[in-house]
């Protein structure tokens, strides 16, 4: 709805009208409305003066989207929530999709439900604006109305609304405070306990109630409880617990005692502290507190010496690993450069165990190219912490260069200051020596293996070529026996004629699958665009015949134009189309589809293609094994073939970098799918 403008100039009767409203009075009476779509003011209608007019002089959060283009208006209560930097003043009198763009998707559904005449209501919602310079998240309780004009049109939306941000952070402040306590009693294993002096009942958690072998009952009498404690320590609790109930004493309750659990009689000493809260008349009306088993700090007291002893043993033993281990081991203080190693780390670097060596003598001996490797690993343990590892070279005293691997970690102070390097050192120079060797032949058989991978294929090329010419004579022959000697050969004798020349045509193609399989691993192969459409109608031409015989629809989707090998492509579809054609029922037409879509794949793009029959499908048990070379799934007698054909798709597809699987049910139908990367084919 336009409102067109008479004059440029509100009238005294609109500004008296409009009048108030603080700043956003002051800014809207004197916005130049002409620039939008509402025109002047004088024009506007009642119904929008009014509601302006309500909005600016409410101190409560409002705001208007009105006509059309949902020109926008806002009071004084309400610009606080548009923040410092950004939408104000700028959101006055523009249009709401421009003004809300990060939120439109969000509030635009609720506008036209709005207008549609129905009102909205929302509680504690996230909408994220941009505001203060930034997205930032923001929480709502708003409320939309729709607001009639004459005739009882809707004109606009009012929004009355609060922005409850800080009570939902808040809110979520006292909920995440509270996890923690509950996180800290579960972390530190705390007993709690809960005492209401007036019902003389007793309560605490599951930890607490186990300890004290009571029934897991909400409440219980306190007089339960204190039974469980021992004789000789119950009068002094009772006195504790009786003067932590004084308001005189300020309600602290810390004391130590032993409970005997009545059902598996274990000993546990316990260290309970706690607090009594107390009304205006002085009377305790709380009483609650924590209860930590002390039981190991007591054994630990007793048994320290026997600990300190094990600690010396472990050190003695620690050292007896280092020198059968032959590591070296040292402390640096990082800022006075003083450094303690055993003497293995003096052998490896060349020094006598005589000598006491400086941290800078040390690091003279390491070879100057590999000192950056060095240090750039300590300085990445100082700045982040962690574990350092390296691998340099340092030159022995007898001039002799020895591989060593260098690990440890820094040790910091109270301000997170690295103080202290502790770590070992291994010579590796033998392993070294061997890694590099093993590398070596491992280059070289590579080389070999690739070289009679080579020749393989070349004597597989060969001699499937060399094959086919016997075998084609074999079958001129037996056809020239058949037709000039047919009158003198009996029925039988046609029959096994037949069977051989069955044969020969098995055999040569064979042989072809054989030749196209030693070919597909050539590299050389030219790569070109390929329009799958294209060779999807080709193939239908070469299978016509087929194709009418089995009564087949084949349908497709609009295909891709990818990257690859035409001629390996044209075979790859040429045979799953000709297998779902082979494989088809005998009483039921053949349904193929190909469909197409792009799916990604741990982060690679692939165009997937499938290809759907209604064939005689195949068990589960068949699919790992059906893309393995001359393996048949079914009798030759009753379907042709070499056993190639899917090891050859497999080979087409691995040649371009991409996958090949399939799905199928027995008597069904089956389903092969091709993943084709965009980047397609192999280097």
């Amino acid at each position: 709805m336009t409102f067109i403008s008479e004059s440029s100039e509100p009238n005294s009767n609109v500004l008296n009208f409009l009048s108030g409203g603080g700043e956003m009075g002051e800014r809207i009476r004197a916005f130049n409305w002409n620039t939008t779509s509402l025109g002047c003011i004088n024009t506007w209608p009642q119904s929008l003066l009014t509601t302006v007019s309500i909005v600016l002089n409410s101190k409560f959060p409002m705001f208007i989207w009105w006509g059309d283009e949902l020109i926008q208006f806002y009071n004084d209560a309400y610009r606080p929530s548009l923040g410092n930097e950004g939408k104000h003043p700028v959101a006055l009198g523009q249009k709401g999709v421009d003004c809300w763009q990060e939120i439109w998707p969000v509030i635009k559904p609720l506008i036209d439900r709005v207008l549609q005449g129905e009102s909205t209501w929302s509680e504690d919602q996230l909408i994220p604006i941009y505001r203060n310079g930034q997205m930032q998240d923001v929480y709502w309780t708003f409320g939309y109305s729709p607001v009639y004009i004459e005739g009882g049109i809707i004109g606009g939306v009012l929004v009355v609304c609060t922005e409850t941000t800080n009570m939902v952070q808040n809110l979520k402040k006292i909920e995440e405070s509270e996890n923690k306590l509950r996180f800290a009693i579960d972390a530190a294993e705390l007993g709690t306990w809960d005492y209401d002096p007036v019902k003389n009942t007793f309560d605490g958690n599951e930890r607490l109630k186990d300890w004290f072998g009571l029934l897991p009952v909400s409440e219980i009498d306190l007089s339960l409880a204190l039974a469980v404690i021992s004789e000789e320590e119950r009068p002094d609790v009772i006195k504790a617990i009786t003067r932590a109930l004084d308001y005189s004493s300020g309600g602290v309750y810390n004391v130590t005692y032993t409970i005997i659990n009545p059902v598996s009689k274990e000993e546990r000493i316990v260290n309970a502290k706690g607090r009594a809260w107390f009304n205006d008349q002085k009377e305790a009306y709380r009483f609650n507190g924590t209860l930590q088993d002390v039981t190991t700090e007591v054994i630990a007291r007793e048994l320290n010496e026997e600990i300190q002893d094990q600690i010396r043993f472990a050190g003695d033993r620690l050292q007896l690993a280092l020198d059968a281990g032959e590591i070296g081991y040292y402390e640096l203080l990082i800022e006075s450069d003083e450094m303690d190693c055993n003497n293995q780390y003096k052998k490896i670097f060349g020094f006598s165990e005589e000598h006491q060596p400086t941290y800078k003598e040390f690091t003279s001996k390491i070879v100057a190219k590999d000192i950056a490797v060095r240090n750039k690993a300590i300085k990445k343990a100082m700045e982040g912490g962690g574990i350092y590892n390296a691998e340099y070279r340092v030159e022995h005293s007898n001039g002799e260069i020895r591989w060593v691997k260098s690990f440890g970690k820094a040790m910091f102070d109270d301000a997170h200051k690295p103080f202290k390097l502790i770590g070992m050192i291994l010579d590796i120079t033998e392993h070294k020596q061997f890694a590099e060797e093993l590398s070596k032949q491992v280059r070289q058989r590579t080389t070999e293996l690739k070289q009679t991978n080579a020749d393989l294929l070349q004597f597989a090329h060969v001699a499937s070529h060399d094959l086919k010419e016997p075998v084609r004579k074999v079958k001129i022959f037996t056809n020239r026996i058949k037709e000039e000697f047919k009158p003198l050969i009996p029925e039988k004798g046609h029959l096994y004629l037949d069977k051989i020349l069955h044969s020969t045509d098995r055999m040569i193609s064979m042989i072809e699958g054989v030749l196209t399989y030693s070919t597909l691993s050539d590299l050389s192969q030219a790569m070109g665009k390929i329009d799958l459409n294209e060779i999807i109608i080709n193939i239908k031409k070469d299978l016509e015949i087929l194709i009418d015989e089995k009564e087949a629809t084949i349908t497709t989707d609009k295909l891709p134009v990818i990257q690859g090998v035409p001629v390996l492509i044209y075979q790859l579809f040429y045979n799953l189309i000709n297998n779902a054609l082979k494989f088809s029922k005998t009483d039921e037409a053949s349904q193929i589809a190909i469909t197409y879509a792009r799916e990604n794949v741990s982060g690679i793009e692939y165009e997937k293609l499938t290809i759907t029959d209604n064939g005689i499908g195949f068990s589960e048990e068949d699919v790992e094994k059906m893309f393995d070379a001359f393996i048949r799934l079914n009798s030759k007698d009753k379907y042709e073939g070499t056993g190639l054909g899917l090891a050859l798709c497999k080979k087409i597809v691995d040649r371009h970098n991409g996958i090949i699987f399939a799905n199928g049910v027995k008597d069904i139908g089956a389903v092969f799918t091709i993943l084709l990367p965009l980047n397609t084919i192999k280097s």
